[in-house]
């Protein structure tokens, strides 16, 4: 039973330390899914690829959230901030996606957009 007081002790106290290292809540909230503070052009857009890549050429809005808060450049995460605000009212973000695909471009980063559907002809 002593053992197991013990235990219960060392817990709390690495629990109350923990909260005691200078980290914000927030940070310490999202455990190992975490992003980086910041993130650079190239590894937000390097992280867009591969969500495009995953999800079949269609952006992911938790995806793009994380680009949005943690990029480093204003132009990028306002485009992110765009695509996600589109994409959750239409659906779809084709302008807002080849403004990322610009921005990236710029970064060093190919990113091929999704293409849109050929227009049909009228019969």
């Amino acid at each position: 039973m002593r053992m197991k007081g013990r235990l219960v002790i060392a817990a709390a106290a690495v629990f109350v330390g923990a909260g005691c290292a200078g980290h914000s809540a927030h940070a310490r909230s999202h455990g190992a899914f975490s992003s980086p503070e910041t993130l650079t052009s190239r590894q937000a857009c390097r992280q867009l690829r591969a969500d495009l890549a995953r999800n079949g050429g269609t952006p992911d809005i938790p995806a793009l959230r994380v680009i949005a808060d943690h990029v480093a450049d204003a132009r990028l995460a306002a485009d992110a901030r765009t695509a996600v605000r589109d994409i959750g009212h239409t659906g779809v973000a084709p302008l807002a996606l080849a403004l990322l695909e610009d921005d990236c471009d710029r970064a060093g980063v190919k990113i091929a957009a999704p293409s849109s559907p050929e227009p049909q002809a009228l019969a």
